[in-house]
């Protein structure tokens, strides 16, 4: 998904090349996933994006993964922030010539805020590894998901699997950070999770994920 959108967004001309030469870059900013049901080994499938648009600062892209008959299999909407490399302020989208205008989610709505999950349990924190950092030299954000997917156990994937996640990005993991997984369970399928830093305790991403019987 984020290969496909870096594609798509340098062929409408907003892609990583082009906003390096004004130091600005893209950074997704929250994240909603339903996973009607999961692609087979060596199963042949299409990936749709296109972009919604903008409201000023979050841009808008969709995704639909399809099967062969032309069903949705997995439908997804993402919400994207541009910032100043320098500052780290948030850029006006509407400063963008030619953005494509803003149209409705393949929900009916964006992605919201998570609330912080709470939880006394002990953290254990590891630090970051190598492969964990992206292009920017921060934490990639598909390993921020790796790693609340992987803080549950094999006993627990064989009983459930991730029917639909959503997840905000709210600080940049750098490599000299320790993570850990916070975990708050609201009942037996509905969790609420974050990525905590050791270092100033804060949340890096807050995850609310929804669970299904196998």
């Amino acid at each position: 998904m984020q290969d496909i959108a870096w594609e798509h967004a340098r062929i409408l001309g907003f892609g990583f090349d082009k906003l390096k030469e004004v130091q600005q870059f893209w950074v997704l900013s929250r994240l909603k996933v339903k996973i009607k049901r999961r692609p087979v080994w060596g199963e042949d499938f299409t990936l749709e994006t296109w972009s919604r648009g903008a409201d000023r600062f979050f841009g808008y892209r969709d995704f639909y993964f399809v099967d062969k008959e032309g069903n949705n299999i997995i439908e997804a909407t993402t919400s994207w922030l541009v910032l100043d490399l320098k500052t780290k302020r948030i850029v006006n989208l509407t400063e963008f010539d030619n953005f494509p205008k803003y149209e409705e989610s393949v929900f009916g709505e964006n992605a919201k805020k998570v609330k912080a999950p709470k939880s006394d349990a002990p953290l254990h924190f590891t630090p970051v590894l190598f492969n964990e950092i992206d292009i920017n030299q921060h934490f990639n954000t598909g390993r921020y998901i790796e790693r609340v997917i992987d803080s549950y156990d094999f006993e627990f994937h064989k009983k459930l699997e991730l029917a639909e996640f959503e997840v905000n990005f709210l600080k940049e993991g750098l490599p000299s950070d320790r993570l850990a997984v916070k975990k708050q369970v609201v009942d037996e399928k509905n969790h609420i999770c974050s990525v905590v830093r050791e270092s100033d305790g804060v949340d890096l991403i807050r995850a609310k994920l929804v669970w299904r019987e196998r």
